[in-house]
């Protein structure tokens, strides 16, 4: 079981990943080929490879030890061919470049991640600190503290407005979204629904089942949000098993008609949301209480709609506990 879930929790991963697509997460994602030279060519023969401006270092290989790699920053060079006293390119141009070699590079594997390469490069010495980052793969790779940093700094940014578990937007960035679309709809007929859902029961799913698949289930329900709800509605995850759709409704004839389109997506999404993905069994997988309102047209609050929402989620739990609840006994 535990291999299992595992081996789900991989995959459905892989299929809500694709918010950080635009934050590189591994050095993998950044690297990019480096020129590799010999240990033994001459310096001045560098001054060539160093006159394209889209060359900023170069992995130095020795040539007595294989397995030995070293860098050679264009700060590096610039710095051995000026000298104190500005004779460097006359003591150094006819010298072999592994002279001027940094041979204690900081060298990575290309999964390690971004955020822990970037802390590990900026406690370096200071004269080391901006060294660009050598990836080890089956060709050598190398990677910018200029990259480095700005991918670190859009990656916190993604992270700090989605949901780390299911990578939606959480309810900060979807309140944002909700004010933007309420704000387009001013004065016009457009219509704004906003549908609240969340799993009936989780608590009790949690404790039969363990936290871990408590877990699965929220990030494959979160993925099937994503991928199911219609063509410019958005889906965020507004708190623990809680999810919102938001949409748009360019035109509706009436306002009962709009309501009535608002409740035909609430039905479509928990239809949607009904099934197992493959891995769950039915008897694993939750029912969902759900709520849907609707702006009137070319007026909408967001922050009125949004509690609304959440009073009619809290209306449809209360109902579903008066279902389910046994008869009293009769006096």
């Amino acid at each position: 079981m535990e291999a299992e879930l595992t081996a789900l929790t991989h995959r459905l991963s892989a299929a809500v990943g694709g918010y950080r697509s635009s934050a590189a997460t591994t050095m993998a994602d950044l690297a990019h080929a480096v020129e590799v030279v010999d240990s033994r060519l001459p310096v001045a023969q560098l001054e060539v490879v160093f006159r394209s401006a889209h060359v900023v270092s170069v992995a130095v290989r020795d040539v007595d030890d294989p397995g030995r790699i070293g860098l050679l920053t264009r700060p590096r060079f610039t710095a051995a061919m000026t000298g104190r006293l500005g004779f460097g390119r006359a003591v150094y141009s006819r010298r072999a470049t592994s002279e001027i070699t940094d041979w204690a590079p900081m060298v990575v594997a290309p999964a390690a991640p971004v955020s822990e390469v970037a802390v590990r490069a900026m406690q370096r010495y200071d004269d080391r600190r901006y060294d660009d980052v050598l990836v080890a793969d089956d060709i050598w790779r190398i990677v910018t503290t200029a990259d480095l940093v700005r991918s670190l700094s859009t990656l916190l940014a993604v992270r700090s407005l989605h949901d780390a578990l299911t990578g939606l937007p959480h309810r900060s960035m979807l309140m944002h979204a909700l004010a933007r679309r309420c704000a387009s709809a001013l004065g016009t007929q457009a219509r704004v629904v906003v549908l609240m859902l969340d799993v009936a029961g989780f608590a009790r799913l949690n404790a039969a089942h363990g936290q871990q698949f408590g877990d699965v289930v929220l990030t494959a329900l979160a993925a099937r949000l994503r991928s199911g709800v219609p063509t410019g509605a958005e889906v965020a995850r507004t708190a623990g098993d809680e999810f919102a759709v938001i949409a748009t409704i360019p035109a509706a004839q009436s306002q009962q008609h709009a309501v009535a389109l608002a409740e035909s997506l609430r039905r479509e999404i928990v239809t949607l949301a009904a099934e197992p993905p493959t891995g769950i069994t039915p008897a694993g997988w939750p029912t969902l209480h759900s709520a849907v309102v609707c702006s009137a047209a070319g007026s909408a609050n967001a922050d009125e709609l949004f509690r609304n929402a959440q009073a009619g989620l809290r209306e449809a739990k209360d109902r579903r506990l008066l279902l389910q609840a046994p008869p009293a006994n009769p006096s």
